[in-house]
This record gives structure tokens, sequence and C-alpha cells, in this order.
């Protein structure tokens, strides 16, 4: 384990480096500035590699970085989060926030999707990663359908940045218009929970003849289409959490103006027993009920959704108002940050690029390969993480040549 051992002791490193404390009796008046915000950010991608990373058959086979194997989606809900605060906050403080909205927030990420769906269609050309009939080609360039399956992210925020702005040009009330944006994030969350992993609903009932998936179309696989996969929708709550922090910041911040510590030992209790009960649903009642004999499993994954919910909230809850003590800001989370879609965009290239190192084989059929003192398994963390921040720079360029060639 003395891999994890390292990685997990420069996390902490990463996380206490540059700490600021505020004085007793006080809160921190900038316990959300950008920098601070910004920071939390960036160690939240770098905790998305790790998870994907410890998806890796070596990674699982030695249990290195178990840790992070089942807690990606609080690192990605951490970005929804600050997103829904950002915004807000934004709308409050800019004149005609709305006006440009769709010119410097959605059309980045639309270009980033686009130029995204090219790194990759090169990618599976050079190394026959993934073999695709001229449907496919066609909807994955167009992103109809994903050509890079951790390519979710920007589809989604995509939808919930619509959501935004669309609600708060036409409500009256900041409570109304947050409302019909939870009721945007509730749909999908409902879509995935009916529909759950694969495209069962075509020619009804194939899935349960006895060769199932082996004979079935491409668009019937699992995880073929958006939306059948909880990692699409188990995350996104957590923008509508942060509009309603920002949207109740004076009341939050009074509220834990007063007794802070015994409020913080309350918090502290309830988010322990959120965790515990979410990770237990996880690991006994499962997302993927349809592949354990009980069906498409709807209950399973609606009571999964619901705990992961109140994990997610419980905990934001718990870390943000830590934030009220101790904050801290520093240049290699700042550096993470600045790179955070183009690091998460780019990471399946990387990971699968370098997959020689650790596995004979890809996909399904990949054997682990494990060296005396485990010293590939650092070669590949070391080498994936050098490979994605060169890739994530090549690929902001060229994202910004493109922004720069459509708005002149």
């Amino acid at each position: 384990m003395y891999i994890s051992i390292v990685i997990y002791g420069l996390m902490i490193a990463l996380l206490f480096w540059g700490s600021s404390f505020a004085k007793a009796g006080q809160l921190k008046a900038d316990y959300l500035s950008l920098e601070n915000s910004n920071a939390d950010k960036g160690l939240a991608v770098i905790g998305v590699l790790l998870h994907h990373m410890s998806q890796n058959k070596a990674f699982e086979q030695t249990g290195e970085l178990k840790f992070f194997s089942d807690i990606g989606f609080i690192f990605v809900g951490i970005f929804f989060f600050y997103s829904g605060i950002g915004l807000l906050k934004s709308l409050k403080t800019k004149p005609d926030y709305l006006k440009t909205f769709f010119k410097k927030r959605m059309l980045p990420i639309i270009i980033a999707i686009y130029v995204m769906n090219i790194f990759y269609a090169v990618f599976i050309c050079l190394t026959k990663n993934t073999e695709l009939n001229a449907v496919q080609w066609v909807l994955g360039l167009l992103n109809i359908i994903i050509l890079n399956d951790q390519g979710w992210y920007p589809i989604v925020i995509l939808i919930m940045y619509g959501a935004f702005c669309l609600a708060f040009k036409k409500c009256r009330k900041t409570s109304t218009a947050i409302f019909v944006v939870f009721l945007v994030a509730l749909v999908q969350l409902a879509v995935f929970c009916v529909g759950g992993h694969f495209a069962w609903w075509i020619d009804y009932g194939w899935y349960k003849g006895p060769e199932s998936f082996d004979s079935a179309k491409w668009y019937q696989q699992i995880c073929a289409l958006w939306f059948q996969g909880e990692w699409w929708v188990n995350s996104t709550m957590c923008f509508v959490m942060g509009l309603l922090w920002a949207h109740n910041e004076e009341k939050i911040i009074a509220f834990f103006s007063k007794k802070y510590w015994i409020k913080m030992a309350v918090l502290a209790v309830l988010t322990s027993g959120a965790m515990y009960a979410g990770f237990y649903a996880l690991e006994n009642i499962s997302f993927w009920s349809e592949f354990g004999g009980r069906g498409i499993g709807r209950l399973d994954k609606t009571i999964c959704m619901i705990a992961q919910q109140v994990q997610l909230a419980t905990l934001l809850a718990f870390l943000t108002a830590l934030k009220f003590k101790w904050t801290r800001t520093n240049k290699v989370l700042a550096f993470f940050n600045g790179i955070s879609l183009e690091f998460y965009l780019m990471q399946r290239i990387s990971l699968n690029s370098l997959l020689f190192i650790t596995c004979n084989g890809r996909g399904h059929d990949a054997v682990a390969i494990v060296k005396d003192g485990k010293w590939n398994l650092a070669v590949y963390f070391i080498a994936v993480l050098a490979a994605n921040i060169l890739l994530s720079f090549v690929y902001k360029w060229c994202n910004k040549k493109v922004y720069k060639l459509i708005v002149k």
C-alpha cells in the first residue's frame, strides 16, 4: 500500500498547504472567495483522476487507491456546487449578466465538447481502441452519443446552465427560478432511475434472452446512450444545492455565527451517518441491480440515488460551513483549477494510452500487470499525470483558437 500512502500523503499536504484560520469568535468573511473556491475545485479535479485511476485493473487487484473508488461523484459534486454558487452570485452583482451568458459561459463548453470529439476521434483511429460503425462515427462526432465515456459532464452542465438562464430570465422570484432548476435536475435523476444502464425499452424483453447483450445492437448495450449510468445524474443536484446556499447565504451565516462548534458537531454526526448509509446502499442495494436477477431495479436505483443526495447535501454543508473557520489557497491547486475542465476531459486518453504499463489488453479482457514492488503502478501514476497536464494545455489552446474564430 506504499503507493496509496504516498499519494494520500500528497493529497493531505495539498489540502492543508496555505491554510488560513479565522480568529477566535469570528467567521471568515472571505470563505467563498474565488481563490478559496478554486482551491477546492483544484483538489477535486485531482480526486477525479485518482478515482478513475483506482478503476485500473492493477490498482483494483492490489487495493491501491481504494479510498477513491467510490467517491468520484463527490468530487464532481463539488464542481456542480460551486457552479451554482458562482452563477447566482454573479447574477446578483453583475449588471445584464444573462445577456452575455450564452457567449461567455455556454459557448466555451460547446466548443470544448466538439474539439474534444476531434481529439478522441484521432485517438480512436490511432489506437483502434474502439470499433465504431459509420452511424456511430457520425453520431459521436455530433455528440449525440459520446466518444469519450467520461465526456458526460459538459453535456449535463450545459443543461443546467440552460435551465438557470431560462429560469432566471422568466421567473420574477429567485426562489421560483431555483425550483424550476431543481425540477430540471430531478427529471434527469428520474430518467436514469427509470431507464437504467441500457435501452431495455427498444424491442422490449430482448435482454432476458440467454445471450442477451452478446447479440444486442450497439445502441442496446450498456451505457451506449445519454443518461445510461448513475454518474450522469448523481452529482447534478449539487448545482441546485449551490443555488440554495448562495440564495440563503445571509441566513446561513447568521445561523452559524452563534454556537458554531456545537452546530458543527451535530452536522458532523449527521454527515457521518449519511455517508455510512450512502455507502451501505451502494454496496448492498446497488445501482446495477438489473444484472442481479431483479429486473430493471427502479426501486433499488431510487433508494441509492436518494441516499447519495443526502450524502452530498450533508457533506457539502459540512465542508462549506467548515470554511467559516478554515480555508486554504496554494499555487498547485490554483494551477489544476486553471485547467480543470481540460484536465478532466483528456483523462481517458492519458489513462488508456499508457495502460500497457499496468495491463495486458484492454477493457474487460485486460489482465493486470504488477511488477515486484509495484514500481510500474508508480510509473503509471506519474506518466498519466504528466501526460494529462501536457495534453490539457494543448487542448485548452485549441479551444481558445476556435473560440476566437467564432467570437470576433
